[in-house]
């Protein structure tokens, strides 16, 4: 029940029609609108874009017949429209004669993304990866949402410097500034041999140059992937360090939220089979389990080591009452699932694949400790992005966490956040 209110509620959306009519808008003589709010563009481009099931085909630009601004799309025969007497989103869908009121423009904005982008955001990859992991995502938020791309702080651990650079490797042309933004996609120096603690460090001098350059921002929204989302951790908790120091870093109260998408909080097995390389049942020699991913995983990187569940550096990590994480930074726990996943050599969990639903969940590290944080679950399918391993005796493996930074509902979730 709450999925489909999600539905109707979040995504569905609006239309031309008179509030107190029962004649359709399509009656009205359209015409194009320049003067259009952005942000009611940004609105309806976020509805169509996940829900077009809803509202087909996409399209962009509005029309108007007074007081409404909306779309008519043609294949779900569907409106969506903002009223400018009352600011409210209407919907009209087949064969329905009356739109339904779907409330305040406002409050639907916050759930888009639209509107108010109160804390520029800094995207960070997981293990294996890098800002391209973003591609899909950041062109929706530069094309759909009328975000600003600022492009990608990169650490020079040479210098200790962050320098602010735009995409220079892709056919297409990203709209970037290379300065000021709403939002940014971070890229490590170097992500599988440096430990989380480096890591962190790399993340606090990034967080620092993004405000820089956005003259009376104080703090930034984090979201991290994967291993990315540790990274993170380990500045909030004071554990990070630039290189060739032993003093950690200081958390600077800079961070506003923490979304973690597919993080290991607890460890994953994967990171452990990697590590210990192992003769599978006489059938494999010498393999470790990484070794079967599509990924170009080192199997005995530092991120490897730190990422097994009986890590020194995760069981300091996760230590919370000498390294407690900030009670004035809210915490959202965006858990992939709907993929067995390995806890062990032969037995299986919930999850993405590559960590268990209770990994992923901050929550179950933190317990009842006072802390503003959510957990939420979303399946992830199958898809190319992922890939399947074949291990003899067990039943094919399906991995769904390399999706997770390009899925449409974890992007949808993490529109609901940014506020």
């Amino acid at each position: 029940m709450y999925k489909n209110n999600l539905l109707i509620y979040l995504f569905g959306i609006l239309l031309l029609t008179t509030i107190y009519s029962t004649t359709a808008p399509a009656q009205s003589t359209p015409k194009t609108d320049n003067s259009a709010s952005a942000d009611t563009e940004c609105l309806f481009n976020w509805a169509q874009t996940f829900y077009p099931q809803l509202f087909s085909p996409a399209i962009m630009g509005l029309q108007q017949s007074s007081p409404y601004l909306y779309r008519y799309y043609a294949t779900t025969n569907a409106y969506l429209g903002v009223s400018t007497t009352d600011n409210h989103v209407y919907y009209l869908e087949t064969n329905q004669t009356v739109p339904k009121d779907m409330g305040d423009i406002s409050s639907l904005m916050k759930e888009a993304g639209c509107g108010v982008k109160p804390y520029p955001v800094i995207f960070i990859h997981g293990l294996a990866s890098s800002s391209d992991t973003w591609i899909a995502y950041r062109d929706y938020l530069i094309a759909n949402g009328g975000w600003i791309y600022g492009g990608i702080p990169a650490y020079d651990p040479a210098t200790k410097t962050v320098n602010l650079n735009c995409p220079t490797n892709s056919a297409q042309v990203v709209p970037c500034t290379g300065k000021n933004g709403n939002f940014y996609t971070i890229n490590f120096s170097s992500n599988q041999q440096l430990s989380l603690d480096l890591l962190g460090g790399e993340i606090a001098a990034a967080i620092q140059a993004v405000l820089k350059a956005n003259p009376g921002s104080t703090k930034v929204l984090l979201i991290g992937h994967s291993s990315g989302g540790l990274a993170a951790r380990a500045y909030l908790q004071g554990m990070a360090r630039a290189p060739d120091v032993t003093t950690p870093l200081a958390y600077r109260d800079d961070v506003f939220r923490l979304i973690t998408i597919g993080t290991p909080h607890l460890g994953s097995f994967w990171a452990e089979a990697c590590h210990t390389r192992f003769d599978l049942f006489n059938l494999i020699d010498d393999i470790g389990i990484c070794d079967l991913l599509a990924s170009d995983i080192d199997n005995d990187s530092a991120a490897i080591q730190d990422l097994q569940p009986d890590s020194n550096v995760l069981a300091a990590l996760n230590d919370l009452n000498t390294h407690p994480l900030p009670a004035n930074v809210s915490y959202v726990s965006i858990i992939g699932t709907g993929q067995p996943t390995l806890s062990s050599l032969v037995d299986f969990d919930s999850g993405d694949g590559i960590v268990t639903n209770a990994s992923q969940n901050l929550s179950t590290l933190t317990g009842n400790l006072p802390l503003q944080q959510k957990s939420v679950a979303i399946e992830v399918p199958f898809k190319e992005c992922g890939n399947r391993i074949s291990l003899p005796l067990l039943d094919d493996i399906g991995q769904a966490h390399t999706c997770e930074t390009s899925d449409s509902n974890i992007g949808a979730e993490i529109l609901k956040n940014l506020q």
